[in-house]
Order: C-alpha cells, then structure tokens, then sequence
C-alpha cells in the first residue's frame, strides 16, 4: 500500500466501499476534514499495512488513529462470537507495530497517537458496514418488500452466502440507480446519516 499520510488524523478501513461511504459521512454529515480515510484492501493485509504507515516520515505528526473492522459472521462451533474476534486480531496487528490497544470496541487508548477500535455493527453482534447501512433504511414504507423477496427465497431453499450484503443489494436494487455499490450509494446520498442506526460509529469517529 503506498499512501501519503495528509491529515492529523487517519481512519483505517478494509476497503474502497468503506473508504466511500464514510467519507461521505464526514463530508456530508459529519463536517469532520481532518480525518483520513485509508483502504487497506482487506482485514488480512491490517499488520502489513500499518507497518509501512508508521514508517512514513509524516506519522510523527498524527495525533489519532482509528480501525474500523467488520465483524462478519460467527463461524458454528466457534469458541467465542467473530466480533470479539476481530476485536482480538485488531488488537494484535496494533501491538505487532508497537501501538497502543485500547480496552474494549468504540474507545480509545491514550497516545500519541491515540488509538481507537470500532468493530461494525456495534461490537458484539455479527455484521458489517451493509448491517448499518440496511438498518438505517429498515423503517422506510417499501423495506417490507425486501423482506417478502428473502421469505420467497426461503421458501425455495435459497440461501444467500452473505444474508447481510445480499439484503443491502437487494434495497439498492429498488434505487433510482440500481447497480450502484454500498460506497457509491453513499457518494449518491441514498443513506440517511441521521438514523440512529450510525449514532454510535458517528460518536466514535468525532471523538477521533
């Protein structure tokens, strides 16, 4: 990953739809201009990945650093639910390049730089960004259709991989602009930011 740290404040994320769609919250939302927002292309490469970005001459002048993680889907038989295990791995990619750990998801461990966790939805239940996403358009009149489609589904023995992205494309697909990703949606302003769906990721991000 080759990135020019630019601001003093750096929001590490997995990928380019996250990139997107928070990115839009700050701007849109948020008014926040002071945090960055990086991809790092996927949960594996996080150790690797802040390994060069400490090393880049401008770290020095970083005052706070953020991962945001999905917490994804409990695998049957695990010893403990996948968001304590994402907690736990982002955990050890920090300690591995010597930063600090903060005690538990949506805080932050004093600095410099100050460090912070956030494992999406909201640290104990399995989800990702499209979990949020999905729940902050769950009381709009037509959702109910999206659910009828699944119950359909279901009837027939259908079962999406991921139930989580497959909802979200699935509301997106009943857009003005159909095709559009999770993040693109975002640059489009199909969520609405004010549900209170984000308000904990957007407590989190303005305590950066």
């Amino acid at each position: 990953m080759s990135v020019q740290i630019q601001k003093p404040k750096l929001l590490i994320v997995e990928g380019i739809d996250e990139q997107f769609c928070l990115e839009a919250a700050l701007r849109d939302h948020l008014a926040l201009p002071d945090i960055q927002v990086i991809p790092i292309g996927g949960k594996t490469l996080l150790t690797r990945n802040l390994a060069g970005l400490i090393t880049d001459p401008n770290f020095a002048t970083v005052r706070s650093l953020a991962v945001i993680r999905d917490a994804d889907e409990t695998a049957p038989g695990a010893s403990m639910p996948s968001a304590a295990q994402a907690f736990q791995s982002v955990c050890g990619s920090l300690r591995h390049v010597n930063l600090s750990c903060p005690a538990a998801h949506g805080q932050f461990a004093h600095g410099p730089p100050r460090v912070g966790v956030f494992i999406v939805p909201n640290g104990t239940d399995d989800g990702m960004l499209e979990t949020l996403c999905l729940d902050s358009v769950s009381t709009l009149p037509e959702f109910p259709c999206v659910e009828a489609y699944f119950q359909c589904l279901r009837s027939h023995q259908v079962a999406p991989k991921s139930l989580h992205k497959a909802r979200t494309h699935a509301w997106l697909a009943s857009r003005p602009e159909p095709d559009r990703r999770v993040g693109e949606a975002a640059q489009a302003g199909y969520w609405p930011w004010d549900s209170q769906a984000f308000d904990d990721l957007w407590v989190f991000l303005r305590s950066m």
